[in-house]
C-alpha cells in the first residue's frame, strides 16, 4: 500500500496587513476600550493578537468578528474572522464568513481557496473543485489552488485531471513535497512506476529521512522487479521508523488501480481559450 496521504494545503494566510508599529495589545485594548464601535481598530487588534507567538485564534476571531459587524462590507475583517474560526474548527461558519468575503468580492482569490479546503474538508469535493479552479483562475501563480484542485479532483477519481493538477503545482512550487508525493502515488497505482520512482526520489530529496517515501520507493522497486533495491528502501524505512516492520510485518501488498480508474488521455488544458 502507498503511504504518502493526500493532503490540503493549510488556510492561507491572513489579509496583507500588520498592525501599526507601537501598537501593541495593552495599547490597542485601552483604545478599543476608549472606542469600542471603531471597525479599524478591531481589525488592528485581531492583528495584534495574531501576532502572538503562538497566535490568539479565539481573540482574534472576537475582534475581527466584531469589526465585521461593525463595517458589514469590511471584506478583509469577513475573510480574516473566516481563518480564526477554521483554525478553532468552527467550520460552518468559516464557511459562512469566507462566502461572504466572496459576496463583497468575487476576484478574491484566497477567499476561494479557504472555502475549497472548508469544503473539502467535509467531502463535498464537487463544490471544492469549483472553488479551487475559480481560485486557479483568478490568480494563476497560486500553487494551493492548483494542489487542492488536485486533491479534490483525485477525491473525484478524475485522476488524469488530478496528476494534471498536482504536475502543475509542481511547475508553480518546485519544492512542494506533497505534490511529488500524491502524484507518485497515482503514477503507482496506474502502473507508472518509473514515473512514481522519478517523483519520489525528489520527495527525498526535499524531505530526506522520511520513512514513509523510502517505504514508497520500496513499493516501486519491487513493482519494477528490482528486488534487492527496494529491500534496501525497506530497511532504510524501518530502520528509521521500527513501526513500518510492525504495522506492515511481511504481507508488503500492492494497492493495483481498479480498470475503470486506469489513466488513458490526460485532460486538455483549461481555460486555454479564455483571455
Amino acid at each position: 500500500m502507498f503511504l504518502l496521504p493526500v493532503l490540503s494545503v493549510l488556510l492561507a494566510g491572513c489579509a496583507p496587513e500588520e498592525p501599526k508599529a507601537g501598537h501593541g495589545i495593552d495599547e490597542l485594548a485601552a483604545r478599543v476600550r476608549d472606542d469600542p464601535d471603531d471597525p479599524e481598530l478591531r481589525f488592528r487588534f485581531g492583528l495584534a493578537f495574531l501576532a502572538e507567538e503562538p497566535p490568539d485564534w479565539e481573540q482574534a476571531g472576537i475582534q475581527f468578528g466584531r469589526a465585521a459587524e461593525l463595517a458589514p462590507t469590511f471584506t478583509e475583517a469577513h475573510f480574516n474572522h473566516g481563518i480564526c474560526l477554521a483554525r478553532t474548527e468552527r467550520y460552518p461558519e468559516a464557511e459562512e464568513a469566507f462566502r461572504l468575503t466572496i459576496s463583497l468580492d468575487p476576484n478574491f482569490a484566497p477567499a476561494w481557496i479557504n472555502l475549497g479546503v472548508i469544503l473539502q474538508l467535509h467531502r463535498r469535493f464537487d463544490e471544492a473543485g469549483d472553488a479551487f479552479q475559480r481560485a486557479a483562475g483568478l490568480d494563476p501563480s497560486s500553487f494551493e489552488a492548483v494542489f487542492n484542485l488536485g486533491c479534490a479532483r483525485e477525491n473525484l477519481r478524475d485522476l488524469p485531471g488530478a496528476v494534471q493538477a498536482y504536475e502543475a503545482a509542481i511547475e508553480l512550487r518546485p519544492d512542494l513535497p506533497h505534490a511529488y508525493g500524491n502524484v507518485a502515488r497515482l503514477y503507482y497505482l496506474a502502473g507508472r512506476y518509473a514515473d512514481a520512482v522519478a517523483r519520489l526520489e525528489t520527495a527525498l530529496e526535499l524531505q530526506p529521512g522520511t520513512p514513509a517515501i523510502y517505504y514508497d520507493l520500496y513499493q516501486c522497486h519491487r513493482a519494477l522487479g528490482d528486488i534487492a533495491k527496494s529491500e534496501e528502501y525497506y530497511k532504510t524505512a524501518i530502520t528509521i521508523d521500527p513501526r513500518y516492520a510492525e504495522i506492515y510485518g511481511e504481507s508488503r501488498e500492492f494497492v493495483t488501480l481498479p480498470q475503470e480508474m486506469v489513466m488513458t488521455t490526460p485532460r486538455p488544458e483549461e481555460g486555454k481559450d479564455e483571455n
